[in-house]
């Protein structure tokens, strides 16, 4: 039985964009969530902000992100070591909101309907431009209206069609962390996709595929400033992965996102 959510949020000198994330989260109608900050090298107006934040809220943590944790992959890693039974734990970027004020409460009603204690539960969410507001680009898995269950096999078939989770809107647990226990660190923007590609190769796992809109993400942030970066390493987890075979899911990839993003598809 799932009773609490975390969000794990690595945070580095954000405290101007942090209100809109912690204002999602204290008007959920699910109370039992926690949040926790893993703070990078920031200086003492944000060190500060984030600590009389925590004061304020019981809720809210911080711990600091320690030398042998690199980069924001890093910080998920070291969160990630925080994670107990029974809790379900999203990873989120400072400029990333909750979609609704029940979607926690939606979601949990949902998996513990279910006696199977799944490895993923992946959800679906949008792109905006943080200072607009307007919506760029949905963010799914795979369009469904149902609750839909995966294997191993499955889920590695839907990541060769290109298809991939969006990180921000899975949830993690107790289950894929005895699996697979953290991101690379070698990565610096597409770690998340890694993480799939080999979770999908792991014995016995299993995703459930939820129709849920969970969160609201910003595409503001450093990956979309990267394009080539993001682009090499995408090509390498793929070719880590399928071998020779590594241009149908990458080329699949860019092509639905680019479908999405045209048509409005999703």
């Amino acid at each position: 039985m799932i009773t609490s959510i975390k969000i794990i949020v690595p945070t580095l000198n954000t405290y101007l964009i942090l209100p809109k994330l912690i204002n999602s989260l204290k008007v959920q109608t699910w109370k039992d969530w926690n949040l926790l900050f893993v703070d990078g090298d920031s200086d003492k107006k944000h060190t500060n902000w984030i600590q009389s934040k925590c004061l304020s809220d019981s809720r809210l943590n911080v711990i600091k992100q320690e030398e042998n944790f690199r980069g924001i992959y890093g910080a998920m890693n070291q969160g990630f070591k925080t994670i107990e039974d029974n809790e379900l734990v999203l990873f989120w970027g400072s400029d990333d909101w909750a979609i609704s004020p029940c979607v926690f409460e939606d979601i949990i009603l949902k998996v513990n309907a279910y006696k199977k204690k799944y490895d993923l539960i992946v959800c679906r969410g949008k792109y905006i431009d943080y200072k607009s507001k307007k919506i760029t680009r949905k963010a799914n898995f795979f369009k469904n209206k149902f609750l839909i269950s995966l294997n191993g096999e499955m889920f590695k078939k839907s990541l060769f069609l290109g298809m991939t989770p969006p990180h921000q809107a899975t949830f993690f647990n107790k289950n894929s962390f005895d699996k697979l226990s953290s991101f690379s660190e070698n990565f610096k923007l597409a770690s998340d996709l890694d993480y799939f590609l080999k979770f999908s190769c792991i014995d016995n796992i299993s995703v459930l595929v939820l129709d849920n809109e969970l969160v609201n993400m910003s595409n503001n942030g450093v990956s979309s400033k990267k394009n080539f970066l993001r682009f090499k390493e995408v090509l390498y987890s793929y070719k880590n992965i399928f071998g020779i075979f590594f241009f149908v899911p990458y080329t699949l990839r860019y092509i639905r996102k680019i479908t999405i993003k045209l048509f409005n598809i999703g």
